[in-house]
């Protein structure tokens, strides 16, 4: 099949979305599909006058063409990626979808299903279901486009159990729950890389780390493992690591300044480091040097998480929050440690058991890697190809 994939953000752009739609875009290629991924202008690989000059032909990436054409999502970009479609003969069109990938302040993808009726069939995978800002009280309004997005699409995709719960009851087409995988390609480092990621930081040998992986956003729970920072003696310190913003969300650096301004207040400058933006080698050798991983979403951990996935991959002991829903794949004390979202003193007890137990740390990442077997990008490939196919008949 002829498969187009459309996101907002893309590498080098940096944003879980891109991530995502690039190691789905491998995959899908990898499985024999020909793949056209229609994005920003931002992610165009070349710069200077080369950029300007060929802004508007495609890229072989040899697993994709990208065709990295839209400067702005508002409506003129409607026009720009049916012309793509129609261009390339694309069969099938899917619309990775989270607000923030897509500026948050126009409704014009919104719409792109019911336009592209008639040129192609399409699916929308909602990364969430987190409404775009749109213009000062639009109010119902941002609601209004999540749902006349599904309802106009062939079919919809969603990566969680919550939101296909919210899903069902609104639609008549085909609805289907399809994990995301890891963000990052994984990577084992040797001994000496690690030894390497922990000297970097100036820990001693007997220091424990604790990893925070992922941009700075406020519903991921950085703030709260600052908390339970404060009640560790000066043996536990924490690494962010990765970006720290990203590309699309502009919340994210005002949350970033708020936890930078923690960090000052609590005397933590000394035990809170930050690695900055890295390869995906090197993101792995920070999460292999880490004792273990601490993922406290407010909202609950959730399959749609990458960076979640990411942990899983890397078979690293991770505590992380209680799903608010029913999530089979993730089991307290047995692949991933679990605590009730803001409690400070549950995730300081839970730090502490873990990092005096070795065997528990063992047991923890073994059976993670285990889990991340179930979301191997070949697997995703192959159910989302199963889905397509069903829609294009």
């Amino acid at each position: 099949m002829k498969i187009g994939l459309i996101t907002g953000e893309f590498p080098p752009m940096e944003g879980g979305v891109g991530a995502f739609t690039q190691e789905l875009a491998r995959a899908l290629n990898h499985a024999g599909q020909e793949i056209h991924v229609i994005t920003s202008r931002d992610a165009r690989p070349v710069a200077g006058e080369n950029k300007r000059r060929f802004r508007d032909q495609p890229i072989d990436l040899g697993y994709a063409q990208l065709h990295a054409r839209i400067n702005r999502w508002r409506w003129p970009s409607v026009a720009t990626v049916t012309d793509i479609i129609l261009r390339n003969e694309l069969e099938i069109v899917d619309i990775q979808y989270q607000a923030a990938a897509y500026n948050m302040n126009s409704p014009a993808i919104n719409i792109l299903p019911w336009r592209l009726k008639g040129v192609a069939k399409n699916v929308v995978t909602f990364h969430d279901l987190r409404v775009p800002f749109l213009f000062p009280k639009a109010g119902r309004w941002r609601k209004t486009t999540i749902n006349f997005m599904a309802r106009q699409a062939h079919g919809v995709i969603v990566t969680n159990a919550e939101d296909y719960r919210k899903l069902t009851p609104l639609l008549t087409k085909p609805l289907i729950q399809i994990p995301i995988g890891s963000n990052i390609e994984a990577y084992t480092p040797n001994h000496i890389e690690i030894a390497e990621a922990r000297d970097q930081l100036g820990l001693k040998v007997h220091d424990c780390l604790l990893g925070y992986f992922g941009f700075l956003n406020e519903s991921k729970g950085a703030d709260t493992l600052l908390q339970a920072l404060t009640h560790l003696d000066d043996r536990f310190h924490l690494v962010f690591i990765g970006g720290q913003t990203g590309t699309s969300d502009p919340t994210n650096a005002a949350f970033l300044e708020q936890i930078r301004n923690s960090v000052s207040e609590s005397n933590l400058k000394t035990r809170v480091h930050w690695t900055g933006f890295l390869s995906d080698a090197r993101v792995s050798s920070f999460l292999h040097a880490a004792d273990m991983l601490v993922m406290p979403y407010r909202d609950g951990a959730s399959l749609r998480r990458g960076t979640l996935m990411a942990a899983l991959a890397h078979g690293r002991p991770l505590i992380t929050t209680q799903p608010s829903e029913t999530t089979l794949e993730l089991l307290h004390k047995k692949n991933v440690w679990l605590i009730q979202a803001g409690n400070v003193l549950q995730l300081v007890d839970a730090v502490m058991t873990i990092a005096n137990q070795p065997e528990l740390r063992q047991t923890l990442g073994e059976e993670a890697a285990n889990t991340a077997m179930m979301f191997t990008w070949e697997k995703i490939a192959a159910r989302s190809i199963e889905f397509f196919k069903t829609l294009a008949t």
